[in-house]
């Protein structure tokens, strides 16, 4: 079956035309020649992301804060063709693709994320939090596949789609506002610099979830003894001993004279 069941469009929405399935934006002021998208959300984007390469044809999606998802197709010229759009009960606030380009994943203000077969146009609900989804993420490994999901709950989150449980929680120190998956970690980012370490560590094609299970239960344990570490001084006589200083001096110990002043993100 060809990507979105082999529709055209909808409601004979074309690339650059002012009609379609979403309705009409008037034009505006345009300096830069920047090309609008036909029919564009009704509230404000809070999210964008292209279609891999894998996938013939260009497609974007966009998450915006009227509740909605949608999806359209970008000609060379520049000019789009809205395909699909799919709904939330609140904003979405991510949206990623899977690697071969046939599903869209989407994290949401309802507490919920979403798969969106775009061969069906179907979505069903893959992840849920005790608070909004702000992150959501496609991990493909050789041996597994699993989707990534980050919410203001402090929880970080891995799901098998096929289950409606979790295959495993990080629980985080404050609330995830943004994450990235690389080859080798997966790296949330909270506001705080204790974050800002590696949460995974794993070899390349030899993780399965067991392994996954235990590299995260090794950083949390990591990140534990280090949060520790910083919340107490050195004693004065090692102090003494290993950096030549008198007991009765008052510095900074020497993991934050190291590392520099402790930061916090403003957001």
């Amino acid at each position: 079956m060809s990507l979105f069941g082999g529709s055209t469009g909808f409601g004979g929405g074309g690339g650059g035309g002012g009609g379609g399935m979403f309705g009409t934006t008037p034009s505006t002021h345009n300096p830069m020649k920047d090309i609008e998208v036909t029919s564009p959300p009704d509230d404000s984007i809070s999210c964008l992301a292209f279609s891999p390469a894998q996938l013939p044809g260009n497609y974007l999606v966009a998450g915006s804060w009227a509740n909605d998802v949608r999806c359209w197709e970008v000609q060379d010229t520049g000019q789009t063709i809205p395909k699909a759009q799919q709904m939330h009960t609140g904003p979405i606030l991510d949206v990623c693709w899977s690697d071969d380009g046939t599903k869209v994943f989407t994290a949401s203000c309802d507490k919920t994320a979403k798969m969106w077969d775009l061969n069906s146009n179907q979505a069903i609900q893959v992840a849920q939090h005790d608070a909004p989804i702000k992150t959501i993420h496609w991990i493909k490994a050789p041996n597994y596949s699993c989707v990534m999901t980050g919410g203001w709950d402090k929880a970080l989150k891995f799901w098998d789609a096929r289950t409606p449980n979790p295959m495993l929680v990080l629980q985080l120190p404050e609330r995830c506002y943004c994450a990235d998956v690389m080859a080798e970690a997966v790296h949330p980012r909270v506001p705080a610099r204790l974050a800002k370490l590696e949460a995974l560590q794993h070899e390349r094609g030899q993780l399965t979830h067991e392994h996954l299970q235990q590299k995260l239960q090794a950083a949390e344990e990591r990140r534990k003894v280090i949060e520790e570490m910083r919340s107490c001084k050195p004693h004065s006589m090692e102090r003494q001993l290993v950096e030549g200083v008198e007991p009765a001096q008052e510095q900074s110990p020497w993991w934050t004279e190291a590392a520099g002043p402790l930061k916090h993100d403003e957001h």
